[in-house]
Parts: C-alpha cells; sequence; structure tokens
C-alpha cells in the first residue's frame, strides 16, 4: 500500500519543480529567432582585394530591452569560438588554434553592456568585450527597426562595428605577406525577435 501511495505521490512532487526549471527565468528576456538571427564577420584579404566571411552559429543573448528606459536595458552575450563557420574546414581549425582564438584556452568571447544611450535614430552601447583571454571596453552601434504587418511584428536588433584582432593578442601574419591577412576586423550581428 505504502509502495503504492507513493507511485501516486511522487508524479506531483516532481512535476512543480519540473514546471518551475522549465519556466522563463526573466519574462523581460527578449526572445531570438535562432534562424534568422547571425553573427557573422568579414576579414579583408590583401588591403580589402577580396574578404573571408564567418560567423558564429552557437551563442547565447539575454537582452533586455525598454526603449522608453534605457537605463532598464542591457545586453549580454555569450560565444561558443568552436562554432566558427568560415566555409573552409582547415580554416576553420587554423582559426581555432593557438595562433587565432586558441579554443582550448578561450573557449568563448562574451560581451556585457554597462550603459545604453540614444545616438540620434539609433543607440550607442558601453561594456566590456572578453576576447582571447583579453578583456576591453568598446563602444558599439545599435541599430534598432520594427516591422509589422497586421498581427505579426518583427524587431531587429543590429550591430555593424570593427574590432582589432591585435587588441585581443592575435597577431598571427602570413609567411609571404605580412599584409595579407588585414587586422581591422568588421562585425555584422542580427539578432531578429521572434
Amino acid at each position: 500500500m505504502r509502495r503504492l501511495l507513493l507511485s501516486f505521490l511522487l508524479p506531483l512532487l516532481v512535476l512543480p519543480a519540473f514546471a518551475q526549471n522549465s519556466a522563463d527565468p526573466n519574462p523581460e528576456l527578449v526572445r531570438f529567432d535562432r534562424n534568422h538571427s547571425t553573427l557573422g564577420f568579414n576579414v579583408p584579404i590583401v588591403m580589402g582585394l577580396s574578404k573571408v566571411t564567418g560567423k558564429f552559429t552557437d551563442f547565447s543573448a539575454d537582452l533586455i530591452w525598454k526603449a522608453e528606459d534605457l537605463e532598464a536595458s542591457s545586453v549580454q552575450l555569450k560565444i561558443n569560438v568552436e562554432s566558427i563557420d568560415t566555409g573552409i574546414e582547415a580554416r576553420n581549425n587554423h582559426l581555432k588554434s593557438d595562433a587565432f582564438f586558441d579554443v582550448a584556452l578561450y573557449p568563448t568571447i562574451t560581451f556585457a553592456s554597462s550603459n545604453i544611450r540614444k545616438n540620434g535614430d539609433d543607440y550607442l552601447v558601453d561594456g566590456t568585450i572578453v576576447m582571447h583571454g583579453i578583456a576591453r571596453e568598446i563602444t558599439i552601434p545599435l541599430n534598432v527597426r520594427t516591422f509589422t504587418e497586421g498581427e505579426q511584428s518583427w524587431t531587429s536588433f543590429r550591430v555593424i562595428t570593427t574590432l582589432d584582432r591585435t587588441d585581443f593578442g592575435m597577431n598571427w601574419k602570413h609567411s609571404n605577406a605580412d599584409f595579407f591577412v588585414g587586422n581591422e576586423i568588421e562585425t555584422d550581428i542580427v539578432l531578429l525577435t521572434r
């Protein structure tokens, strides 16, 4: 009888805990469409005559967005560097090696905002980026646009900015020409709401 009673009570004890863990821990967080959000970048080749494009496919973004109260807004981004994809496996592996990101020692890139302010029609986000074990204070431009059709609405949060890889200790040079791979890396990040 005791065993039968436990078999009925156990689900009642477990289900509330499961529901609590599966609930959104912060309902203020903006939810993103992962299939249509991109963490992309461009690397100039031979002084911009060509470029390598790539992206990180594994990332998380915690964004609280209140355009009417920017002090209550914030963003935290975490990128799994192992997920880098430039379309060529050998190049991906080179970028993961100690010549560049050194994934074994520094598996993530993070950004945490400290302040968001209006800048004309757009915004500026101050914060700390940590990449390749080096933390730097940066300010990035943020473009926010919304499209509404009937009852459907989407908002895009986009960052296009430039980072110097040598600021983060990534000083690798091509053996044939120092200038072959550029230092100024252009990011193109788009987070689309759903």
